[in-house]
């Protein structure tokens, strides 16, 4: 039996502001273009599960948290400082895909 009933705690989720409406597939379009555009052609042939993850990834959290690998796969290529400035970039793209924190503590890191 759960304790916590899931309405409980979506509606928690609202009132905390925590809570981002899932996006359609369209309005991912865009961010997974940008992530490979970023990770280039290069990278999609050095990294082809990393380019075959971004493709078929269907929610902006799962593509938000494969940044790190972007990371990773960018940093063996160019270099760890150019690599976190290129993942960077995509930040924006991501505004109202996922929670403000989460693009807040992302801007801070830079700093």
């Amino acid at each position: 039996m759960r304790l916590i009933k899931p309405g409980l705690r979506n509606s928690i989720s609202a009132l905390l502001g925590t809570e981002v409406r899932k996006a359609s597939p369209e309005a991912l379009e865009p961010v997974r273009q940008a992530m490979l555009g970023v990770l280039g052609d290069e990278g999609s042939r050095l990294y082809p599960q990393l380019s075959r993850k971004l493709r078929y990834l269907h929610d902006a959290h799962a593509l938000w948290y494969a940044r790190a690998e972007m990371v990773a796969a960018l940093s063996a290529m160019h270099g760890e400082a150019k690599a976190v400035t290129m993942v960077q970039s995509l930040t924006p793209v991501f505004k109202g895909l996922v929670p403000k924190s989460l693009m807040d503590a992302s801007s801070r890191q830079r700093h």
